[in-house]
């Protein structure tokens, strides 16, 4: 089965139309969730507002779905891959602050620093990218 992004979450993340289809690799990265990066307990407010509502769920959905391609597409030689990673890597990497569904507005809306975040992806990436082997944590949500 080929892995595709969700339209609904492109559509969030300003990505271009349709969808793009990668062939996964023998030996795909495994996948990375937001709650390898921050630990979530139930009493924390992120959590609680992830429960609490379909909007945070959708807005915690693209933050999730963008790390996990920043990290899955990173290695993979693949065209579309590299596609994938560096839409992921600009939308992390973009100072907009206006729109909702930007990096720093979802950060916002879960009072998350994004700076620090963002030096933690980065952190997490190039250990990646050295080839050191990072154990999957439990999902956040």
């Amino acid at each position: 089965m080929k892995p595709r992004m969700n339209p609904y979450k492109r559509a969030a993340l300003g990505l271009k139309g349709g969808h793009v289809v990668v062939e996964p690799e023998d030996n795909e990265q495994e996948r990375v969730s937001l709650a390898d990066l921050i630990p979530v307990q139930y009493s924390d407010p992120v959590a609680v507002r992830i429960q609490m509502s379909g909007e945070y769920r959708l807005l915690w959905a693209v933050l999730e779905d963008a790390i996990d391609c920043y990290f899955r597409y990173a290695t993979q030689p693949s065209a579309e891959a590299q596609e994938l990673f560096r839409e992921a890597a600009a939308w992390i990497e973009s100072e907009e602050e206006e729109w909702l569904c930007s990096f720093r507005g979802i950060c916002s809306a879960f009072r998350i620093n994004p700076d620090h975040l963002r030096r933690g992806l980065r952190r997490r990436l190039q250990e990646i990218l050295k080839g050191r082997y990072v154990t999957r944590l439990p999902r956040a949500a």
